[in-house]
């Protein structure tokens, strides 16, 4: 497995190399969106519509709306400046029960290695979150922004969650029509419980699979594959580089030649 990180985890003065790995990967069916007529795929580009223009990365920066039509610009160089120091440490800074932890604050996983010479710290930090039922609460920088996360134990695996922050997490009192709570019908309780005691089992994720994406898997395999003749990057007049100008001139040249018409020279730009 390919890492994607590559620091260390500290807490007090212990200091253990590690490298990230994606925990999860995406495995629905992707599409891509085609021309009807022809079967082409469909190009988005940027565009100023004030402008009238197509933008190139360079012509954009970020905008902050700060009310509609006013925008506060931020350069790339202004947000580098506020990136933490410690960009490759994750750095403990408490522990706490892990079933205390509200899983809504879970946003993506990744799996802890060890690194060089990691291995026996790593096990140690295992050993000890395994045994007392706790989890680490830790910050690190991740595509230079910190992150706030939480190491608990996998298998055999130290697990990285990054998490969201109070402050992102909307309070469900906020959902309408909610019905109050309060005793309900004792023989309706009864059979609610009884029906939920039935399908009772011990959880096992390979029980679960997505049949919607199977289906769509299904519907692709029995197609056959449409051809579709290649599409030029940019307009035909224009070339990447001087060889390919020189190469069409010369087919330009050779055409009007064929065709009796004399040579201007056209067709290099």
């Amino acid at each position: 497995m390919r890492s994607l990180w590559k620091g260390a985890v500290s807490f007090g003065l212990v200091h253990i190399p590690c490298r990230l790995y994606a925990a999860t990967e995406d495995r629905d069916v992707h599409f891509r969106q085609l021309h009807r007529a022809c079967r082409t795929p469909v190009v988005y580009r940027r565009t100023c519509p004030h402008c009238e223009v197509t933008l190139e990365p360079a012509d954009i920066v970020r905008g902050f709306e700060v009310s509609p039509g006013r925008f506060v610009v931020v350069e790339d160089e202004e947000l580098e400046s506020l990136g933490p120091a410690a960009a490759h440490v994750i750095t403990i800074m408490d522990f706490v029960q892990l079933a205390d932890v509200d899983p809504l604050q879970f946003e993506r996983s990744y799996f802890i290695g060890p690194a060089e010479a990691g291995g026996r710290p790593y096990a140690l930090l295992r050993a000890a979150l395994a045994q007392t039922g706790r989890a680490a609460v830790a910050t690190l920088t991740l595509r230079a922004k910190e992150r706030l996360a939480l190491i608990r134990v996998v298998g055999a695996c130290l697990t990285l969650e990054t998490m969201r922050y109070p402050d992102e997490i909307r309070d469900w009192r906020q959902v309408d029509a909610l019905p109050e709570e309060g005793p309900l019908p004792p023989r309706e309780m009864e059979v609610a419980a009884a029906l939920i005691e039935r399908l009772t089992t011990a959880w096992d994720p390979a029980r679960y699979t997505d049949a919607h994406r199977a289906a769509i898997a299904a519907v692709i395999a029995s197609k056959t594959p449409e051809a579709v003749a290649p599409v030029a990057e940019g307009p035909p007049e224009r070339y990447a580089d001087l060889l390919a100008a020189l190469e069409a001139s010369v087919r330009a040249a050779e055409a009007r030649r064929a065709a009796g018409r004399p040579d201007d020279g056209a067709g290099l730009h």
